[in-house]
């Protein structure tokens, strides 16, 4: 389905209304675009005049601060459920043929969307009179959670908005129905204490104010919909506060509601961990489980000198969650139900932020201080967790992070608080819908790290590079392409593969702790780096099977091909490209727009100044260079987003295969074969050979069904 936006056809003060259309062949009966956006890369369109909206604009709106006004949420579809009869094959209606039921029509559910009418917008009117009425009594009794969000490295998000307070990140009917659910458990909650106890009491509190919880993690002005699965996306489907153009609104009322699920959701997850622990309840006929929960910071944890046999910890990811950031959305409903049952958790007025073991820029003033606190803090608890180890102990250690400054710091305040490493195996840890992975070059795979003290340290310390192929860098390669063997039968994804090479350098170099290179100490990242090349000579040589090596292309070939091996057509950070340039050699170098490859570069253009103005030539359009910047992150030019002009007088073999690509788009075979004899002599194969690449690595299924047909032509 699709949704049109209709004007009144005024090109200033205009209002719109809203149609719902079905989608054939992806488009609508009209010929109406399912995917067009209003709002694109954050400028936006004024649908009476065409006129561009700046994205300064646009935020000046959400705030208020606009002399054209403040925006407003328009609910523009309704998904609902009907039951109707159930047809045969030739449109007739289907009927039950015996039983109780015999002879009635049968029927079935169906989804159907549909425009708003009036009375779906006069019950948000109503909600939000409603609201209004409810606001002084329910403020005077501190149920709104009117608290200011704080400026963060994630909170930035909303504010930037117009979002300044917890209250605003929902509209007035969602508002209304979570504190009406907050106010009839406040009511209630005496009467439970009451009848079962404090304890099963304050349980049975504890696990509604959840289901509280549910709903607002289902229910904001963060939800999504989900296309494919017909269902709402949660506020955190993804680690932030990003806003979110369009969002999805739940039915908070009725059998069917909203709150209803959430109920739920929560009794079946009661449900499932008490199936759990039946068997060990059973076993203890009423005893206290001999197990003791400690609540409180790793760093200091008061337990006896080596008392421990084990420790499994999965620490904070560096800067990919702000957890404090992100908690304070669920801390503050949860306050105005639970503080006075559990008064030391709930003590302040949101979470604690500075304690917390994470790299926060917004908190640390910038990201170097934010990895050097980061570092601090791990180094703590690395050490007073070998305190209490047993000296015979193991502790595993899981990461999932793929850059590898993360890595750096976790490992370095690891290797130098006395761990070593000795063992690292991948295991897959996020689903492949995840939506936080999806369509981003992302881990699925955790590392986890198994770690023993270190007693000794090396009286000399180890050689970097040593004679005769001695030195720890030379183990690290042959660790690396052992573990490379390993991983195959795991199918890991490149991204994946690459981080697990990780862990293997970094085991190489904590064994040999300490490492010098002449006088300088070798880090952790200068062994990453080592892996890198590793894994970036074995993904040429098995993407190409063996026909092709790193060596063999020219630089900007080499590395474009690895990072497309990597990552495809996806986004990746900066970091990453600069971390493998690092261990290839090859320099990562900005460029304004065309430029003549010299020695061991890769160029890179801004992906917004590659787009001119639509009166130039078309020649003068496009990109010059294989890599496109957009803030931190980068990504392949695809063949057409190329500079007509570099690709007709191309300097690389990556350019001659994009060349290639475009030619067989402007007249088939024979264009691209002549294409491939004016600009390819003497390197004909290698060019095949990428393009064999190009097909096999290609996700997109059009563009691979192209490249196998131009190499079934080509080499007809």
């Amino acid at each position: 389905m699709g949704v049109r936006i209709v004007t009144d056809g005024r090109s200033q003060g205009g209002t719109v209304r809203f149609e719902t259309y079905r989608v054939k062949g992806n488009r609508g009966p009209n010929g109406e675009d399912p995917n067009f956006a209003t709002v694109n890369n954050g400028v936006g369109m004024c649908v009476h005049c065409r006129q561009a909206i700046p994205a300064d604009e646009i935020k000046a709106q959400a705030r208020g601060e606009s002399p054209h006004g403040r925006w407003t949420d328009r609910l523009y579809c309704v998904v609902a459920v009907r039951y109707q009869p159930k047809l045969d094959k030739n449109g007739n209606p289907q009927r039950y043929k015996s039983g109780e039921r015999a002879g009635e029509v049968k029927t079935e559910k169906v989804r159907f969307f549909r425009p708003p009418n009036e009375r779906d917008l006069q019950a948000l009117a109503e909600a939000e009179k409603r609201l209004q009425e409810k606001w002084p009594e329910w403020e005077q009794m501190g149920l709104i959670p009117t608290e200011s969000i704080p400026q963060g490295h994630k909170t930035a998000e909303p504010l930037r908005f117009g979002m300044n307070r917890w209250c605003d990140m929902f509209t007035p009917r969602q508002l209304l129905g979570h504190l009406i659910l907050v106010e009839e458990l406040n009511r209630i909650k005496p009467q439970i204490l009451n009848e079962l106890g404090e304890e099963r009491g304050r349980a049975v509190v504890t696990y509604l104010q959840f289901m509280i919880d549910k709903g607002l993690d289902y229910n904001s002005k963060q939800t999504r919909w989900h296309y494919g699965r017909s269902v709402l996306i949660n506020t955190f489907g993804r680690h932030d506060f990003s806003l979110k153009w369009t969002f999805g609104e739940m039915i908070f009322t009725g059998p069917n509601s909203g709150a209803a699920w959430a109920l739920s959701q929560v009794l079946d997850a009661y449900s499932g961990i008490a199936e759990l622990l039946k068997p060990l309840h059973e076993k203890l006929n009423g005893s206290a489980p001999p197990v003791t929960i400690l609540h409180g910071t790793a760093a200091h944890t008061d337990l006896p000198e080596k008392s421990v046999d084990l420790i499994c910890m999965d620490p904070p990811y560096y800067n990919n969650v702000q957890y404090a950031e992100l908690s304070d959305y669920f801390y503050v409903w949860q306050r105005r139900t639970l503080q006075d049952l559990y008064p030391d958790v709930y003590r302040r007025r949101l979470t604690n932020k500075t304690d917390e073991a994470v790299a926060n820029p917004a908190r640390d003033g910038s990201s170097a201080n934010a990895a050097r606190e980061y570092e601090r803090m791990m180094g703590e608890i690395f050490s007073e967790c070998r305190r209490v180890l047993k000296d015979d102990g193991i502790m595993t250690v899981m990461f999932t992070h793929k850059t590898q400054e993360a890595w750096e710091a976790l490992t370095r305040s690891l290797i130098e608080n006395g761990w070593t490493i000795t063992t690292s195996l991948p295991v897959e840890s996020e689903a492949s819908e995840s939506t936080h992975q999806k369509n981003m070059a992302s881990a699925a795979s955790s590392i986890f790290l198994s770690c023993r003290k270190r007693f000794k340290t090396n009286d000399v310390p180890a050689t970097w590079s040593g004679f005769g192929g001695t030195g720890v860098a030379q183990k690290v390669r042959e660790a690396v392409r052992e573990g490379l063997k390993e991983f195959a039968p795991l199918k890991l994804n490149p991204v994946d593969e690459m981080v697990a090479s990780y862990g293997r350098a970094l085991q190489v170099l904590s064994e040999n702790w300490p490492v010098l290179d002449g006088d300088e100490l070798v880090t952790p990242m200068r062994a990453m780096r080592e892996a890198s090349a590793v894994v970036a000579e074995y993904q040429v040589a098995r993407i190409t099977n063996n026909r092709l090596k790193v060596e063999d292309l020219n630089p900007e070939t080499a590395i474009a091909l690895t990072l497309y091996g990597i990552f495809g057509l996806s986004e990746f950070p900066y970091d990453e490209a600069l971390s493998l340039s690092r261990s290839l050699n090859i320099s990562l170098e900005a460029k304004p727009a065309g430029y003549t490859v010299k020695g061991r570069m890769i160029g890179i253009n801004n992906e917004n100044q590659g787009r001119r103005a639509r009166h130039q030539h078309a020649e003068e359009t496009g990109y010059h260079a294989p890599l496109l910047r957009k803030n931190s992150k980068l990504r392949l030019a695809r063949p057409e987003e190329r500079n007509k002009r570099r690709l007709e007088n191309p300097q690389t073999e990556w350019d001659i295969l994009h060349g290639l690509i475009m030619s067989y788009r402007e007249g088939d075979v024979p264009v691209a074969r002549a294409y491939l004899a004016q600009h390819a002599e003497g390197k004909e194969q290698v060019i095949l050979d990428l393009l064999s690449v190009w097909a096999a690595e290609m996700s997109e299924d059009t563009l691979r069904k192209e490249a196998e047909a131009m190499l079934f032509g080509l080499k007809s």
